[in-house]
């Protein structure tokens, strides 16, 4: 019997000796990398895109249940923004919070991606769809990478070039939208997809419905008003909804665009579980193009 527990508790031993060491051994790996946290998912998407194997990605809002707009930031986020060595913000004022966490750890190398892109006050903030954002910022991750990992440098710049060309077929895409967006109106619930659709040509009809949803009022009568009839009459190519910012209000627009036969066109404002950056941006230019050809026949 002694004889058993004594080999017992050498198999124990053994165990913890062998957990330990790979504990130990998982840590270090972890410390070996550029330690990345992005307040959005997206962003640190293209992060793990361009870093590959030499970074460790966190990214705070990672689920496209949890509304950013909402969100407010826990002592473990405030813990994993002090140990980051590069942050990317997406600013704005549209996570105010990480741009606070990224000035309290001045080691820390920042990329906002509204100085990115040279947002102006008042703009709009949804960066990530405009379209030449993930272009810019493998860019600027491929640059702030290597300053912080000089011997990966070649590593980061074959995984940056990889992605550009990754890119070339949402390029496409873009290009494709763009020629079926020519002369084409639309309306939305919020303006979350706003940056991608003026940008490829669309025109925009009673923005001021859309503004009013996204800051948390209710639409004027005259706004609802010119809703209503542009539905009717199918004056818009198609209506923007976005399900993550839904009210009593805005389910009955949707069904007004519906009831007289205006293609919907679903956007979020998060990225889905499951998805990349491209396939997200993807999928979503894809439904425009049907629904803009769907019209088209229609007419």
């Amino acid at each position: 019997m002694r004889h058993f527990k004594a080999i017992l508790i050498a198999v124990f031993s053994l165990t913890l000796a062998f957990t330990l060491a790979a504990c130990s051994q998982s840590q270090q790996t972890a410390r070996n990398k550029v330690q990345v946290v992005s307040s959005l998912n997206f962003y640190g998407d293209i992060a793990k895109a361009v870093g590959g194997k030499h970074v460790q990605v966190t990214s705070i809002i990672n689920k496209a249940s949890i509304d950013p707009h909402d969100y407010e930031p826990s002592a473990a986020n405030a813990k994993e923004y002090a140990r980051a060595q590069l942050i990317i913000s997406n600013g704005a004022g549209y996570d105010s919070w990480s741009q606070h966490y990224a000035k309290q750890n001045a080691s820390a190398k920042s990329i906002t991606v509204a100085h990115l892109l040279k947002w102006q006050n008042g703009t709009n903030e949804h960066l990530w769809y405009k379209p030449a954002m993930a272009a810019t910022l493998a860019r600027k991750l491929c640059t702030e990478l290597s300053t912080l990992a000089p011997k990966h440098r070649a590593y980061f710049e074959k995984r940056r070039d990889a992605y550009l060309t990754n890119l070339n077929a949402l390029s496409t895409l873009q290009k494709r939208a763009q020629t079926a967006l020519a002369g084409k109106r639309y309306m939305a619930t919020e303006p979350v997809y706003d940056n991608t659709l003026l940008a490829l040509g669309a025109k925009q009809l009673n923005g001021g419905f859309a503004r009013a949803v996204d800051e948390g009022n209710d639409p004027t009568t005259a706004q609802l008003r010119t809703w209503q009839r542009a539905t009717a009459r199918r004056s818009v190519a198609f209506v923007v909804n976005n399900p993550q910012n839904s009210s009593k209000l805005v389910r009955n627009a949707i069904q007004n665009a519906k009831k007289h036969k205006v293609p919907i066109v679903t956007i979020t404002e998060t990225m889905p579980n499951g998805e990349n950056y491209i396939q997200w941006q993807s999928r979503q230019l894809r439904a425009v193009i049907r629904a803009t050809a769907s019209t088209t026949k229609g007419n």
